[in-house]
């Protein structure tokens, strides 16, 4: 059906609506919609570009008085916060376990060394399914949204020397060999290394024995961080593995563990 309408009458319909929204924009689309009468609704969808599902609810309204309210709020797919409650938290755990301030301490900013995928991971030994988390990407916008900034913080420069390098060298030579001398003090070294891949890699080694290994997409099963501690006076040697970083409570764990060792030690060298 074709419908004759002016183009002034077009123009202020236009211009009305968009003066107005919600249920006042709805009914003056279904007004205007009956008075056009039967096809109405079509040509008002095709000439104007008006939504024929707004149209067909302002024209309930006006039918029958009563008022669809609006809830914008309730719409779209619930966020994480609402399906996992504890996952803030347990993402801010995991952040400030793996985090730094900057070393200049002219900002309060917490930098972290943790990847979204190493957290991920953390998640799911905390007990969380991988199918109900984030993907990678949303969570390193949720660790940003927490204040995490993922940033490798650079070490203060220190001088090369200052005039009193030679004096604290000269005190340290002499705790070491008074160390050394003590028969009730343990000297010990401790140090870490960078983090080994594990994996079926090859290292350009030779060996007589046929290995395989892969030439492309080397995605090795695990990386692991090694940690060494050694005993001057004695030359032994304990070395330890973790899959994280090697933290500071995991160099006192690995300390605890050797200690009972070396208590033995040090009561016999004891007069």
């Amino acid at each position: 059906m074709k419908l004759n309408i002016a183009a002034e009458s077009r123009k202020i319909w236009q211009e009305t609506l968009a003066l107005i929204k919600g249920q006042a924009r709805r009914l003056f689309m279904a007004s205007v919609v009956k008075d056009l009468g039967r096809g109405g609704a079509a040509w008002a969808q095709r000439e104007l570009g008006w939504d024929r599902t707004t149209v067909k609810k302002g024209l309930h309204e006006l039918a029958s008085g009563i008022v669809c309210v609006d809830h914008p709020q309730l719409r779209g797919r619930k966020g994480y916060a609402a399906k996992l409650p504890g996952l803030e938290a347990d993402l801010k755990a995991i952040g400030e376990a793996a985090s730094q301030t900057d070393p200049t301490f002219r900002t309060t900013q917490m930098y972290r060394r943790l990847t979204a995928a190493e957290a991920r991971r953390q998640l799911v030994a905390k007990g969380y399914r991988e199918a109900e988390l984030p993907a990678e990407r949303s969570l390193c916008r949720m660790l940003g949204q927490l204040g995490f900034k993922p940033r490798r913080v650079a070490k203060t420069k220190p001088l090369r020397k200052i005039p009193q390098t030679n004096a604290i060298f000269e005190t340290v030579h002499r705790i070491n060999a008074a160390a050394d001398a003590d028969a009730g003090t343990v000297r010990l070294s401790i140090d870490t290394k960078t983090t080994v891949p594990i994996g079926n890699l090859s290292r350009g080694g030779k060996s007589r024995n046929g290995h395989e290994a892969l030439d492309h997409d080397l995605e090795p099963e695990a990386k692991l961080t090694p940690f060494g501690i050694f005993r001057p006076d004695t030359a032994e040697t304990w070395l330890s593995f973790t899959t994280g970083h090697a933290t500071a409570d995991f160099m006192a764990d690995r300390l605890t563990e050797i200690w009972p060792t070396l208590k033995k030690t040090v009561i016999l060298h004891i007069p």
